[in-house]
């Protein structure tokens, strides 16, 4: 698959997601207004490139940026804004590391390299955040810094190139998959917690 078609392809599934009633479940508290404006941001950005010297910059890096200081702004707390901030650089650091192990050894690449990295930082998101919008701004600083860390290793032609399609791919595919988990590991353990509670109410009553 040529890259930039799973991120449309995801996007296409979560505005499916969001309009069949999920919206609760994988983005709480934002107005259909917010999802439309992400959407077109996203739809348009991801064809426009900014050039500034040496950096081609893909509007959707814009994107993601205006929505990592969003959230990071509306995080209550100076200790939770610094707590999704070290998230986010540890997301970045990991996504960073993850992509040079997989170039410098091929043998560790079980499909493709990009997916698979994407699905490590998911992974990491899970276990460190379960909060939908925090682990979304937290993606998203990760995947800022890697790019930018990548990019400056990686330059094409001399040029530094940030938020192309596979930038995109990654992004989606981490989010999609992060909050997909979550919500399962949320329902399986509310699933326990009832069976459990419904199991020790039973046991009570039998004892009475």
């Amino acid at each position: 698959m040529n890259a930039g078609y799973l991120s449309l392809i995801l996007l296409c599934i979560m505005l499916i997601l969001l309009a069949s009633g999920w919206k609760e479940l994988y983005i709480r508290s934002i107005s259909h207004k917010g999802m439309l404006l992400f959407f077109v941001s996203w739809l348009i950005g991801m064809r426009l490139t900014v050039v500034i010297r040496q950096v081609h910059i893909q509007v959707v890096y814009f994107v993601v940026l205006a929505l990592a200081l969003l959230i990071l702004y509306v995080t209550q707390g100076f200790i939770h804004k610094l707590h999704l901030l070290s998230i986010g650089l540890l997301l970045g650091s990991l996504h960073f590391l993850v992509e040079q192990l997989l170039v410098m050894d091929p043998i560790l690449i079980v499909r493709n390299s990009a997916w698979q990295s994407a699905l490590v930082l998911a992974l990491v998101a899970v276990v460190l955040q379960r909060n939908a919008w925090e682990q979304i701004g937290a993606i998203s600083i990760g995947y800022l810094l890697g790019d930018l860390y990548q990019s400056g290793i990686h330059k094409v032609d001399g040029n530094q190139m940030l938020g192309l399609a596979g930038f995109q791919d990654q992004w989606w595919l981490t989010v999609f998959t992060a909050r997909t988990i979550t919500i399962m590991v949320q329902f399986a353990y509310n699933s326990c917690r009832s069976v459990w509670k419904q199991w020790m109410n039973r046991n009570g009553s039998n004892r009475e």
